[in-house]
């Protein structure tokens, strides 16, 4: 069996949206023939040894479910990748299977490629800190097509606590209930991290609660049930509208294409640090917060502790 801590990892919305889209009609169905795995940097920090334990033995494997976060084989082997923008390639037969390597001075740098019977390669690029790379051994007995939800997801493979694409995870009664049981979590990272519910990217979390007039540091408690509603109306929308389309985040496709986003969405990182708000012109601000820093508006989003 799988351990679901695994879930910690998986790539956050809306980035995997439009990813998921992509991998799942270019892997499923096929067979894997070969596999290579190569370090091309060697920094002070590695989460792998110089092998992947388990990779070598899937050629022969056909690949019955794909996703933005796992590739699942018909003998039960279950491939988890984690990666930075970018870092996962779709190649075509005859295509010339050249990752982008990226030097990182703090990191090791590494190449995993899985070659398929069509003469495509899917190709994850590791670096940095939010990457990893390993196999499972999956129960056979467990891999039942019949048993998956209406969103194509086998229910026992990991995934985070609300599933945001999945109008019927993703309820008010459940985000409530979540809230309740983290009253003195900031919001963002009850929301967002690698420890939030609906882990959605940080800085498109941290627009929907500058619209949401929430401070990212306000704990749970402190907000009022009319607050707790705005924040997830105003997350359910941005969503729905990323699954239909309306709206695009920018990205980098499976092809290695820089996706143009289509959308007002402010995405808040450094980046906008001193811009202006988009609400009310105030110079935008950060703030400590899950380990890294956070973005708000220091008119808009009045903490409340």
């Amino acid at each position: 069996m799988v351990d679901l801590k695994l879930g910690t990892y998986p790539p956050m919305c809306p980035r995997s949206i439009f990813l998921e889209k992509q991998i799942k009609p270019a892997l499923e169905g096929k067979s894997i023939v070969k596999t290579s795995w190569e370090k091309y940097y060697t920094g002070k920090y590695s989460w792998h040894g110089d092998s992947i334990p388990g990779f070598d033995e899937l050629p022969g494997h056909t690949v019955i479910f794909a996703d933005a976060s796992y590739i699942l084989t018909d003998k039960g082997a279950l491939i988890f990748y984690s990666y930075p923008d970018g870092g996962l390639r779709y190649f075509h037969k005859g295509e010339v299977v050249d990752l982008k390597k990226a030097v990182k001075p703090t990191s090791h740098g590494y190449h995993a490629k899985i070659f398929l019977d069509d003469g495509s390669c899917i190709g994850v690029n590791q670096y940095g800190w939010g990457t990893l790379f390993k196999v499972f051994d999956i129960d056979l007995k467990q891999i039942d097509a019949g048993r998956a939800d209406k969103s194509g997801r086998y229910p026992f493979l990991p995934k985070a606590p609300i599933d945001v694409a999945d109008e019927e995870d993703f309820t008010y009664g459940r985000f409530r209930g979540w809230l309740s049981e983290n009253p003195g979590v900031n919001i963002i990272e009850s929301c967002a991290t690698a420890k939030g519910a609906l882990r959605i990217d940080n800085p498109v979390m941290n627009y929907i609660l500058l619209i949401s007039k929430i401070h990212p540091r306000t704990k749970t408690r402190a907000l009022a049930n009319d607050e707790i509603k705005m924040l997830f109306d105003n997350t359910k929308k941005l969503i729905n509208e990323y699954k239909s389309g309306i709206r695009v985040c920018g990205h980098t496709d499976i092809y290695g294409e820089a996706v143009t986003p289509r959308n007002d969405v402010l995405w808040m990182t450094s980046s906008v640090f001193g811009a202006p708000c988009p609400v009310c012109a105030a110079p935008i601000e950060a703030t400590p917060a899950a380990g890294t820093k956070m973005y708000f508006c220091p008119c808009c989003q009045a903490i409340k502790k």
